[in-house]
């Protein structure tokens, strides 16, 4: 049984590495995905531009501009004038808001006065928006506190002291990256297994697989070997480039991530092997990889928590492998996770492993038999 099995795995890494297409499909989209989305796919708010309706021709109003001037993050200052020019530059999304002063801005500060300003946003941003509002009220109060100091208000009620735990930097990329790893590997464990088949019904050859001696169970686990050792191929060399190019830190065991990797890969392999016995082109097999990966990336708390989405797709997302392999990844990467809390999600994730490489085995032994 074994050597059958051993011939079967070492006929289709030849075929996967033969051919030039699926050569192409697995080397170069992931190493350009890798390297495009770690600076590409960020919610950090960067190079901001800002419209600034100053009203307030006073010297207060000049020195708290010159507080945005010298941010890092308002990079391009507008000046308008009037509502037509603030509406057309919201309008056309030159900048994402705009700034207002007052005509009174100047005499209520030199009086001690409250003086106000207000931020139009451009509402179909909403995210965003909310980012460089907060932002721009660090601005105001930096100026704030600086009105205090010249009127010899030294002295705080409260202040807060933040740390950030296992990114003190708060370095995007270093959430980015074990994120897209996870992801890519995802993509990667389904699409290869799904394309095998597909190809081999094209091409007219997995008939001959079928009268052979080979038993179903065998021809299942000699189409799962080979996309598993191309997974562990891909996802290490990932591994060795963000650390080594990114400088991502690893801080957490190697055997507990290989672990979760071999069970995360097995579960997204069982769904490959899905959609292999519903495709009967590579195209189809393409399509279906494309309609289970985008929608497991969307409820896996890559982009947003899953405590914000809706009850019911919370439950949805349970059923998602890609939700626990994320939160093991960023764990193992950044804060040293132990095998006692990784199992909270590993635990999950073989009972995924399990259920859909059995469905799938059935469903595809049902369609050989």
């Amino acid at each position: 049984m074994w050597s059958r099995i051993g011939f079967l795995v070492m006929k289709e890494l030849q075929m996967i590495l033969r051919d030039r297409k699926t050569r192409i499909i697995i080397i170069v989209p992931p190493i350009l995905q890798m390297v495009v989305f770690a600076f590409a796919s960020t919610l950090e708010v960067r190079n901001i531009a800002l419209g600034i309706d100053n009203n307030d021709a006073g010297k207060e109003s000049r020195d708290f501009l010159e507080y945005f001037r010298n941010s890092p993050s308002f990079t391009h200052l507008y000046f308008l004038n009037g509502e037509k020019e603030i509406k057309r530059f919201v309008d056309t999304q030159k900048g994402v808001g705009v700034l207002r002063i007052r005509g009174d801005f100047s005499r209520r500060i030199a009086a001690g006065e409250e003086a106000v300003v207000q931020v139009v946003f451009d509402g179909r941003r909403t995210n965003v928006a909310q980012i460089v509002a907060g932002y721009i009220q660090q601005i105001v109060d930096s100026y704030n506190q600086s009105l205090l100091e010249k009127r010899g208000i030294h002295r705080q009620a409260g202040r807060i002291m933040v740390r950030h735990q296992y990114n003190p930097n708060l370095e995007f990329m270093f959430y980015t990256l074990p994120c897209l790893i996870s992801i890519l590997c995802m993509t990667m464990g389904i699409t290869i297994p799904a394309l095998s088949v597909a190809r081999e019904r094209e091409e007219g050859t997995f008939d001959q697989i079928l009268v052979s001696p080979l038993t179903s169970l065998e021809i299942i686990i000699g189409k799962t070997v080979p996309s598993m050792i191309i997974g562990f191929t891909q996802v290490s060399c990932m591994i060795i480039a963000a650390v080594l190019f990114f400088h991502l830190p690893f801080e957490g065991s190697i055997v507990l991530l290989y672990v979760s990797m071999f069970v995360f890969i097995a579960s997204v392999i069982g769904v490959g092997l899905f959609i292999s016995s519903l495709s009967k082109t590579q195209q189809q097999a393409i399509l279906g990889a494309f309609v289970f990966a985008v929608p497991a990336v969307l409820i896996s708390g890559y982009a947003t928590p899953v405590e914000n989405m809706p009850h019911w797709l919370q439950i949805v997302s349970l059923a998602d492998p890609l939700r626990y392999f994320l939160v093991i990844m960023k764990g193992i990467f950044l804060k040293n996770m132990t095998w006692n809390v990784a199992f909270q999600n590993l635990y999950p994730l073989v009972i995924l492993t399990f259920l859909s490489l059995l469905f799938a085995g059935w469903f595809f032994k049902k369609k050989l038999d």
